[in-house]
């Protein structure tokens, strides 16, 4: 199983309303993983991001937190579809070092919920 078929997910809510998700963990030690989205169709579970975490220890230890982070944007987009999403990959050694990547889905945009969101 590829270790995006691990990020399980569920009908929205209610899709009619844009709200934020966010989302913390650690795939390794000494790595922090911060997934915030507005879920569009559906949302993933939180059983299914515990599963995915787990299956990116490896990845996390083996690449660079650009290289992770684009890796999680890209299974994200593929099993998600959110209208919006932000990663962000923070390590402590050698150096503390914050990466942080976005994207979302064409032509959406909500600057009233952008300007309440706190800053990671």
């Amino acid at each position: 199983m590829h270790r995006r078929e691990l990020l399980t997910t569920a009908a929205n809510p209610d899709a009619r309303h844009d709200y934020l998700v966010e989302l913390h963990g650690e795939p390794a030690p000494g790595t922090r993983l911060t997934l915030r989205y507005v879920p569009d169709r559906a949302v993933v579970t939180p059983d299914g991001v515990a599963a995915y975490l787990g299956a990116l220890s490896d990845a996390a230890a083996a690449t660079g937190p650009e290289a992770l982070a684009v890796a999680v944007l890209d299974d994200l987009n593929n099993e998600l579809i959110p209208r919006w999403v932000e990663v962000t990959v923070e390590r402590t050694l050698p150096v503390p070092q914050r990466v942080v990547i976005e994207d979302r889905q064409p032509g959406w945009d909500n600057p009233h919920l952008f300007a309440r969101m706190r800053r990671v």
